[in-house]
């Protein structure tokens, strides 16, 4: 990272610079919507894999608006998302078609044994949930918490272990609702010009893929232009470090957000696509009554 004693970087000119940056990477100023609001979902493989059991899932901290860092499992790197909080009250987890109806590996007959939860737990969820192009049910943490502890189903012990891979997490970074503070989010800028990462920080990758390397000379402040680099990179160098830019039309994973409301903005992918992030328009409120 650029060392925290560089000197310190005028805050008007570094908001001016991220301004001029996000509408680079976005192919221009979006139109104003004052009713717009915006989000980040992160979403892992590897996260998914070893999800459960989780000391975090517990009915309150689902419920909970209250945002939290979690265990980082990986140690530190550039672009870790542990940097992040997290709010798990909006964050989305999708119970696969298969679990639910206790059909394939699940059940009596299946090599994963009977669910731990009941057909009543099952009724409940679905009345609260979305339905994803796979028949996955989609419920918000705020509305699948309360069910846990309604159901005593236990997410934090070693029974749940055999959920992973069939219960799956798209967790919502916090921010404040607009898209500048979405995207601060997105790029991992939101910790000032005090926390970019440096060209220096990577083994090997030096430029963006183009026609983003173009692209990004607009970009006045020379360190936030390395930093976005690194986050443009091609499919093949993001592999092992850094980050692949699908621009604004292409979702870093299955769109499974469209089923609750969402919209694509901007998205990117990390590894051989194991992991994405995806700043979105969220739905509109419903208007008040």
């Amino acid at each position: 990272m650029t060392p925290e004693t560089e000197p310190a970087t005028d805050l008007n000119g570094w908001e001016a610079a991220l301004a001029g940056a996000f509408a680079t990477l976005l192919g221009g100023e979006p139109a104003a919507d004052p009713a717009a609001r915006y989000g980040v979902y992160y979403a892992s493989d590897s996260l998914d894999e070893f999800l459960f059991p989780s000391p975090w899932a517990t009915p309150d901290a689902l419920s909970a608006g209250e945002p939290r860092h979690l265990p980082d499992s990986d140690g530190e790197y550039p672009f870790s998302p542990w940097t992040w909080r997290f709010d798990l009250s909006e964050s989305l987890f999708g119970f696969d078609a298969e679990l639910l109806a206790g059909t394939g590996p699940w059940g009596d007959d299946g090599h994963k044994g009977p669910r731990p939860f009941d057909d009543a737990f099952v009724a409940d969820l679905r009345t609260v949930s979305s339905i994803g192009e796979a028949g996955e049910a989609l419920a918000h943490g705020a509305e699948l918490g309360p069910l846990l502890g309604l159901h005593g189903v236990d997410l934090t012990g070693p029974e749940s272990g055999k959920l992973n891979g069939w219960l799956t997490v798209l967790l919502r970074v916090a921010t404040d609702g607009t898209l500048t503070d979405a995207m601060r989010a997105a790029t991992f800028t939101e910790r000032g010009p005090g926390h970019l990462v440096s060209v220096h920080d990577m083994a090997r990758v030096r430029s963006a893929e183009e026609p983003w390397e173009e692209r990004l000379s607009a970009v006045t402040h020379p360190a936030l232009r390395d930093h976005l680099r690194m986050l443009c990179l091609s499919e093949g160098d993001a592999r092992s470090e850094g980050g692949f830019y699908y621009g604004t039309d292409h979702w870093p994973w299955a769109d499974v957000l469209e089923a609750v409301g969402c919209s694509l903005v901007a998205g990117w992918g990390f590894g051989e696509s194991q992991a994405g992030t995806a700043v979105v328009r969220l739905p509109d409120k419903p208007e008040p009554r």
